[in-house]
C-alpha cells in the first residue's frame, strides 16, 4: 500500500479485505506505526520495519523479520 493514508484509512482497508490487526475496540499499534513508515517513505525515504512478528506490518509496508536484516 503506498500513498498518504491515515491511520484510521490504512485499519479499514485493511479490515475490509476480512484481515484484523487488533480487536475492534484496540489502539492498533501495528497501523499507527505503519502509518508513521508511509508517511516518512512518502518523501522518499526507503523504510524497513524490524520486527519479531512481521505477519500484521507487511500488510502495509516492508516489514522484515530480524534474522532476514
Amino acid at each position: 500500500m503506498n500513498g498518504k493514508k491515515p491511520k484510521a484509512e490504512l485499519r479499514a482497508e485493511v479490515r475490509n479485505q476480512g484481515k484484523s490487526t487488533a480487536d475492534n475496540k484496540a489502539l492498533d499499534g501495528d497501523v499507527i506505526l505503519a502509518a508513521q513508515s508511509i508517511l516518512v517513505a512518502n518523501y522518499g525515504n526507503e523504510v524497513m520495519i524490524a520486527t519479531s512478528n512481521k505477519k500484521h506490518l507487511s500488510l502495509f509496508i516492508d516489514a522484515r523479520e530480524w534474522g532476514e536484516i
